[in-house]
């Protein structure tokens, strides 16, 4: 799953070279190898013979990857920033944060430790849940859905990559997993503590962290690097598992700041279908933690696939009723069957609609904060799915209508493998015969 949430509005620089603070100070564990950022996908280093950054962050994949955006080309694994800043839909993630050279070897590509800012770790795919834009490779649900189902030809035609397998990998028989234990996580963090005496920001991914047993032991170690008192900690989160609020409060204790980001991305409506949770023990699990910690941020994250855009005004609603201090909309860019631009094939004024009444609604929203974030997250998606065209490929020559077709398809195969029924939640629409009707 690939998410604009990761676009910042930056304004970007027309320049010869390619500078991304990322590749000069970033270090992103993923399933299996280490690359530079969330959205790059390149097997810059694959961790099965180190996982420690300071034996791997100078090879020679990573010093190459340096040099060619140095020279201004875009490495294959940069593809959604290359796309991203030529359609000029959003800016790329390069543009996050200042570019800063000081620790960069133009000649070599190499970097000093001290260059290193940003790290990003992901221990596991365990997750309490099974989400309908997540894959295998970041979900043990997904496995768990997937285990005693063989894809069907069709599943194959249609580019199913979710029922497939190829989601999150280069192709389906790949086995690379996300899977570092406890003994590796010491090594790593004891190495970061020890060598890395700039890092600003720590970020975890899964899986689901508060499902893990690696995450409370990793903070307790990063809580003794030398710059904790300077580092903002955030960690992505369905808020839906059972943890223990106060434990978790005192562990984030130590750093400068800390954020969390709640996936929740669905309305009360859909949130039991899309995500496979319960709104309530959501709700409760957030009033529990704001009772013990009033120093971390909640963020609510309304990740927008095709799903959400069907329910958009509940979306936002049921988002900003919570007790939280952040909004923060995004896109699901991949795969194209569930990009939200899809719907504008045939419901376009639909769709235009229930924005507007969205947007009608968020005016009378009382916290000026909040609404604002909101308004921007609205116009974000709005002008992604007016401006935005799914491309025409080799594997699905009509664009936009195939897309569209294996969209029809996924509902039938993912609403028969979780046992549930579209038409149950989505009150807009029904879908009946391989078809979507508006309803209302």
């Amino acid at each position: 799953m690939l998410l604009e949430k990761f676009f910042k509005s930056a304004k970007a620089q027309k320049v010869n070279k390619l500078p991304c603070h990322y590749a000069v100070s970033g270090i992103n564990y993923k399933n299996g190898f280490a690359t530079t950022c969330a959205i790059q996908t390149d097997y810059l280093h694959k961790y099965q013979s180190t996982t420690l950054p300071s034996k791997f962050i100078n090879n020679p994949n990573f010093k190459q990857f340096r040099l060619k955006l140095a020279k201004g080309e875009w490495p294959s694994g940069c593809h959604m920033c290359a796309e991203v800043e030529k359609e000029n839909s959003s800016n790329s993630m390069r543009f996050d944060y200042t570019y800063d050279e000081t620790y960069y070897h133009h000649k070599t590509g190499e970097i000093d430790f001290e260059s290193i800012k940003i790290i990003e770790l992901r221990f596991s795919n365990s997750c309490n849940m099974a989400c309908l834009h997540c894959s295998q490779v970041y979900s043990s649900g997904w496995m768990s859905k997937l285990k005693h189902y063989t894809p069907t030809k069709q599943d194959y035609e249609l580019h199913l990559d979710q029922i497939t397998g190829a989601m999150h990998r280069r192709d389906p028989s790949e086995d690379f997993s996300i899977e570092l234990s406890i003994e590796d996580i010491k090594d790593i963090v004891e190495d970061l503590n020890k060598n890395f005496p700039n890092i600003e920001r720590i970020e975890f991914a899964g899986g689901e962290v508060l499902h893990q047993k690696q995450f409370f032991p990793c903070l307790k170690l990063l809580a003794q690097h030398p710059n904790s008192k300077n580092i903002f900690v955030s960690f992505h989160s369905n808020f839906n598992a059972n943890f223990d609020p106060k434990e978790l409060s005192q562990l984030l204790k130590p750093f400068g700041e800390s954020l969390i980001h709640m996936s929740i991305d669905s309305g009360k409506n859909i949130y039991p279908y899309f995500r496979d949770g319960d709104w309530e023990t959501l709700v409760n699990n957030i009033n529990t933690f704001r009772s013990v910690n009033n120093f971390t941020r909640l963020g609510a994250v309304c990740t927008t696939s095709a799903y959400q855009i069907m329910d958009i005004r509940n979306v936002f609603e049921s988002l900003l009723s919570l007790n939280i201090d952040e909004f923060h909309a995004s896109l699901v860019y991949t795969p194209e069957y569930l990009n939200p631009t899809i719907l504008m094939l045939h419901f376009k004024d639909d769709v235009l609609n229930d924005i507007e009444n969205t947007y009608a609604w968020l005016q009378q929203y009382p916290n000026e904060n909040l609404k604002n974030e909101a308004l921007d997250g609205l116009d974000k998606i709005k002008t992604y799915i007016t401006t935005h065209t799914p491309a025409s490929t080799s594997k699905c020559p009509n664009g936009i209508e195939d897309h569209y077709k294996a969209f029809m398809h996924y509902i039938t195969v993912s609403d028969k493998l979780w046992k549930q029924n579209f038409n149950d939640y989505i009150v807009n629409y029904r879908y009946n015969d391989n078809k979507i009707t508006r309803v209302i």
